[in-house]
């Protein structure tokens, strides 16, 4: 393992902390909005299969109910930037609603993902 991303974003009046790890061929993305880390929604996003043919991504939601469509759309994002499998822990504990962090979460998320690459 080898953690590529260790940042947050504060949004509104919640902090979003963000870990990238980097595994054999995939990767582990975990979002928190506390300090610690949780399992909370757990979703995997896979690739497109063909590379260069515009296909849409695959996310399975395996655990969870609360952020499925926020946990849904950053692992299929994470997926098709990084080019691999991302196993996503999303653990939101603050009541905020989806509207108003999916923006700003998922601009920051393509600014990390694309740094990765990068590198």
């Amino acid at each position: 393992m080898n953690l590529l991303v260790e940042e947050n974003i504060k949004i509104d009046d919640i902090t979003i902390y963000v870990k990238l790890v980097k595994l054999h061929k995939s990767y582990l993305l975990l979002i928190s909005d506390q300090p610690y880390m949780g399992i909370g929604n757990v979703t995997l996003g896979s690739p497109p299969v063909i590379e260069g043919i515009k296909s849409l991504t695959a996310s399975y939601s395996l655990f969870g109910v609360d952020t499925k469509l926020l946990s849904t759309i950053i692992a299929e994002r994470a997926a098709n930037i990084l080019k691999a499998p991302v196993l996503l822990l999303l653990f939101l504990k603050s009541k905020k609603d989806d509207n108003d962090i999916i923006k700003p979460l998922i601009e920051f998320l393509n600014k990390i993902l694309n740094d990765v690459l990068e590198k």
